[in-house]
């Protein structure tokens, strides 16, 4: 089964420490890197450079930036939508019954990956937006954003604990189960930060930082730019999540 559990919990925006630069110049590609330096106000977490290539990894800190509005843009493009009403008529197909729907009030629905660098936490805009992560909680299903677009899990059921507390059982995300529980626990609605807990997913996958989209700018923004590539993710730091569920 799935199991996923979301704390809401306050954070504290840390300064972020300026390192020195590093020069790869005599490699044979001649591309220059850069890492955490500030260049006319502009923070790089990762900069290469040559003639023909250009890649930054930089902090964004204007909140009318279309990057942000990219990653805060939860409305499907024609082939996301014509995933999802695909996913959807599957579904459909599947359940004969018509999707329950249930009260979620106090719960955000659209949700962006929160990550965690040197004591501050971002939000990230990966070089390929397929791979931003976002996640959509509506009244019947739990919609999955990958690459693939946007696929929707029905609710098999849902029972709301308390005003912080919901538990749902889902049809599975990971081939190997059929069904699957999460846990949704909300300790901080105020700052809709979250961990997400999937009980079923593989280990390395089973926990993730969250932010309702409607908080997402109370931070900055990592940026992987690469105009004429698709890059590597940056490498954030990882996440104690044990001590995270422990302070709730």
């Amino acid at each position: 089964m799935y199991k996923l559990l979301i704390i809401l919990v306050p954070f504290t925006l840390w300064q972020l420490n300026v390192m020195a630069v590093q020069s790869t110049d005599g490699q044979p590609d001649h591309i220059t890197t850069i890492t955490n330096k500030t260049i006319h106000d502009t923070t790089f977490l990762l900069r290469e450079k040559s003639k023909d290539y250009y890649h930054a990894i930089y902090i964004e800190r204007n909140r009318q930036s279309p990057y942000y509005n990219s990653l805060l843009d939860f409305k499907y493009d024609d082939y996301e939508n014509k995933e999802y009403k695909e996913a959807y008529q599957s579904i459909k197909q599947k359940h004969s019954a018509p999707l329950k729907k249930y009260n979620l009030t106090g719960l955000p629905k659209q949700w962006v990956p929160l990550h965690r660098y040197k004591n501050k936490y971002y939000i990230y805009l990966p070089s390929d937006e397929g791979d931003m992560g976002r996640m959509i909680i509506t009244d019947s299903t739990l919609i999955y954003w990958s690459m693939e677009g946007p696929y929707p899990k029905p609710f098999q059921s849902l029972k709301k604990l308390n005003d912080h507390t919901w538990f749902f059982e889902a049809d599975n995300f990971y081939p190997s189960k059929t069904t699957g529980t999460f846990v949704i626990h909300l300790i901080d609605p105020i700052n809709k930060i979250a961990v997400f807990e999937d009980s079923s997913a593989p280990k390395r996958y089973r926990y993730s930082l969250y932010i309702a989209k409607e908080n997402a700018k109370n931070f900055d923004l990592v940026v992987n730019y690469c105009e004429t590539d698709k890059t590597p993710d940056f490498l954030f730091d990882k996440i104690d999540y044990a001590k995270l569920l422990k302070g709730k």
